[in-house]
């Protein structure tokens, strides 16, 4: 085994702490060993993922602002009685998205208000409505996902770019070098380029993991607003059936002396009107007929001597 005799135990440690500090170079010093084009690369990559955390930041602050948003208004949902008497007010933009699918239902039942008077005109309805809270979803889809694209962009180009960067710098580094070049001229120049390969990677990791994170979250929402979409139509329908029974409740039924199934005659049949009252005359009425013989007298009466 290798020993050194010469040195105490303690001093070795020291002495790779003093090579290491007297070895190090400043961030400074590597930008200043790119060229022209990789100083542009690492600017550029360094911009990127400014935008990328800020991004990231942004995008969780939103998507948590909804949420919370979405639970208190479900939560001040289930306390009204009729929710297609709910009027929800407020721009577009200003509306979570749970307020948004309900304002896009109760303008669809709007259409139909005063019309719902049969089970087909409620069918008719709640197609309209489903369309609209369909539409919604989609909408609201497309708001949970947005800026997540530039999430994306950098995480697949960052890398790509930083090792454009340091193919470049490579390239130049071996190409001004003389015949009897020392490692001391190339190290400088490939050291420089590999800064722009450092700063893509920089750019890609923390955009995958802020990724991964979002698109999930986005996900368990999305699941969630199909969800309330679903029991905010199965409510709607609900209501209108109230609708539809009390209105046949409060409506006077006619008097019937019979049950359809107790009737005594057939539908098709028809009573004959009573025949018209003989009118009286003048004449004697005819005398009653007289009684029929009896046929049986002779036994009856004893012969006479």
């Amino acid at each position: 085994m290798f020993a050194f005799p010469d040195f105490p135990a303690f001093a070795i440690p020291c002495m790779l702490a003093s090579t290491t500090a007297e070895g190090s170079k400043s961030i400074e010093w590597f930008f200043r060993q790119c060229d022209t084009f990789g100083q542009g690369i690492t600017l550029l990559l360094v911009g990127c993922s400014m935008v990328s955390i800020g991004t990231m930041l942004h995008k969780f602050l939103e998507l948590s602002s909804l949420r919370r948003r979405n639970a208190f208004f479900e939560q001040k949902l289930r306390t009204v009685k009729s929710i297609i008497g709910v009027n929800v007010i407020g721009g577009v933009g200003d509306l979570c998205p749970y307020e948004y699918l309900a304002a896009e239902a109760g303008a669809a039942f709007q259409r139909h208000r005063g019309k719902v008077l049969s089970q087909s005109s409620i069918a008719l309805c709640m197609g309209h409505v489903e369309n609209a809270i369909g539409r919604g979803i989609a909408r609201q889809l497309v708001r949970y996902e947005r800026k997540l694209i530039l999430l994306t962009s950098l995480v697949s180009g960052g890398p790509f770019l930083g090792l454009l960067g340091t193919v470049y710098g490579v390239m130049i580094a071996f190409g001004g070098l003389s015949d009897k070049a020392t490692i001391s001229q190339l190290a400088p120049g490939v050291a420089g380029a590999l800064v722009t390969t450092t700063c893509g990677l920089l750019v890609a990791i923390p955009a995958t993991f802020g990724y991964n994170y979002l698109i999930t979250q986005t996900k368990l929402m999305a699941t969630e607003l199909e969800n309330y979409a679903s029991s905010l139509a199965d409510r709607i329908e609900l209501e209108l059936q109230e609708l539809l029974l009390k209105a046949g409740a409060e409506a006077p039924s006619p008097a019937i002396d019979h049950p359809p199934q107790f009737s005594p005659f057939p539908q098709h049949y028809t009573a004959p009107a009573p025949a018209p009252a003989a009118p009286q005359s003048a004449a004697k009425p005819a005398p009653p007929n007289p009684a029929p013989p009896n046929d049986f007298t002779a036994f009856d009466t004893p012969p006479q001597n």
